[in-house]
């Protein structure tokens, strides 16, 4: 009940955070302009304008435009929806991962605190669509892995509702194919080589996805995310009053990859992939976006600290693959240019991996538990950012300083 009460009670402070003053700037900008138009058209029963992108974060948009009326707060209330879903459900898979209350609140904190999410909960764009199914998504596939005395079905249901839920992130994004592949190396894994492992935590999920089964564990990590991704395009020809099948699907996804592989972006405001992971000034366009210093790079330490129980520890070990995976993709992608927003993914395990290391150390120095100091100084520098982020007029935009 005191999980259950505390992810309730994240979300809605996220929610409320999130909603507030939204509606500045009260024009599209940035990618909102495409997103917005295509959720437009899509409610209008009109061809979608992007047929770049998966339709399923579109017509989610669409269903804030429809909800709440063709205003700022219309175009984004989805997008502050799943941010506030996004630090519940890191409260949830880490209070699954690490098995202690404190630090998943922690880790929760950390990543509300984590500029990222502030600035895409409060855009209409993809991103947050793709980042909340995947944390939750992680938090269904570890509950089915963790979650004690509960019945086979119980856990079968789960591994489904990962599989579902991983397979809505790829119709959000592309991208969510990473850490959906990160899933499936590690039930299989876990599947075939738990029981040779020192570790009593993986022979004991060894043994409940032998409860599961091969074939359910199959089906729900690689047959379901299929399954779920296409029922979105299925859902976008209803809107349009298409027809749909097996050829449609197929046309639309060549096309998504065509254009990814052609389309030149905007060299002006594209940077290295590799330069995210230590980048300090803020991307000016976007709401002021910098990810938090103390937990982009303390993040990157506790990576770093993480990987020495690389293979020994299952908690290690995902969220080093799940770090790696949502950054290194980013080095072999086609795409012609590339924008810091897209370290979101990888920055989101990054409040997680912070809590995971400090698991491993003294809880408190001096007398200070070390969560706490980290929590602090981590508001300290959100707040720093926060006028900026939330579109403030003058002369609250510098209240706390200037960039120059």
């Amino acid at each position: 009940m005191r999980t259950a009460s505390t992810a309730l009670c994240l979300g809605i402070v996220s929610l409320v955070l999130f909603l507030w003053n939204v509606n500045h700037p009260a024009r599209l900008y940035y990618d909102e302009a495409l997103y917005v138009s295509a959720a437009k058209a899509l409610l209008a029963g009109q061809p979608d304008p992007t047929p770049e992108v998966p339709p399923l974060g579109k017509l989610l948009i669409a269903t804030g435009v429809r909800t709440v009326g063709d205003n700022p707060w219309g175009w984004r209330v989805m997008s502050a929806l799943f941010g506030a879903l996004t630090v519940s459900g890191v409260f949830l898979w880490a209070r699954f991962l690490l098995r202690d209350f404190a630090l998943a609140v922690t880790a929760a904190l950390l990543t509300l605190l984590n500029n990222f999410v502030f600035v895409m909960a409060r855009v209409a764009m993809m991103d947050i669509f793709l980042v909340g199914f995947l944390v939750w998504g992680l938090v269904a596939f570890t509950a089915a892995l963790e979650l004690e005395q509960i019945e086979v079905w119980a856990r079968r249901f789960l591994l489904l509702a990962s599989g579902i839920v991983l397979g809505l992130a790829c119709a959000s994004k592309w991208n969510g194919v990473d850490t959906l592949g990160v899933v499936g190396l590690a039930g299989f894994s876990l599947y075939w080589l738990g029981q040779r492992s020192a570790d009593s935590r993986i022979v004991r999920y060894r043994a409940n996805l032998e409860e599961i089964g091969f074939p359910a564990l199959f089906g729900a990590l690689v047959v379901v995310p299929v399954v779920a991704y296409s029922l979105t395009y299925w859902l976008l020809s209803l809107s349009r009053h298409q027809s749909f099948g097996f050829h449609e699907l197929v046309s639309q996804n060549l096309y998504i990859w065509r254009a990814h592989r052609a389309v030149p972006g905007n060299p002006a405001i594209a940077s290295k992939w590799y330069s995210w992971m230590v980048q300090v000034s803020p991307q000016r366009a976007l709401s002021y976006l910098v990810g938090n210093w103390f937990v982009m790079w303390g993040g990157l330490l506790a990576i770093i600290f993480c990987a020495r129980r690389f293979g020994r520890s299952f908690a290690h070990t995902l969220l080093v693959l799940l770090y790696v995976a949502n950054v290194l993709q980013w080095a072999f992608t086609p795409q012609k240019n590339l924008y810091y927003y897209y370290y979101f993914a990888a920055s989101t395990f990054m409040g997680v991996a912070i809590a995971l290391a400090l698991q491993d150390l003294p809880q408190r120095v001096w007398g200070i538990r070390l969560s706490i100091v980290c929590v602090a100084v981590a508001a300290c520098v959100f707040l720093f950012c926060f006028p900026h982020m939330a579109h403030l007029e003058a002369p609250f935009d510098c209240a706390l300083g200037c960039w120059p």
